[in-house]
């Protein structure tokens, strides 16, 4: 079987902000997989990206099979962001998944509505 470490475990940002998750496997790991798991409770596959870098949309993601880790850097983080994310590699499906948790706070109006 195949062991699976994420970082970081939990994280609270604001709206805008970017974020990198991290993914280190115990064995050689093709076949990489991203997915959120969203506030409503949907999974939902984010990218599959087995080696190299891809970018698709606002996710940026890169595995390197031999050094056994992947990462996915999210930028322009919005408040649908918010979830679990779990890294899957092939043979680690038997296995309790490691995941990230991103929780979003709205971005802070710069200025304050001037009340009459």
């Amino acid at each position: 079987g195949m062991d699976v470490a994420q970082s970081p475990p939990a994280l609270s940002l604001q709206e805008g902000a970017s974020s990198t998750l991290r993914c280190n496997f115990s064995t050689f790991a093709d076949d990489v997989r991203w997915y959120l798991q969203n506030s409503r409770g949907r999974l939902i596959h984010l990218i599959y990206i087995p080696s190299g870098t891809k970018q698709e949309g606002r996710l940026n993601a890169t595995t390197v099979p031999t050094e056994r880790r992947s990462s996915l850097h999210i930028s322009s983080l919005q408040t649908t962001d918010s979830g679990t994310y779990f890294c899957a590699a092939q043979h680690s499906a038997s296995q309790a998944p490691a995941a990230s948790t991103l929780t979003l706070r709205r971005a802070q109006p710069l200025l304050q509505p001037v009340t009459p």
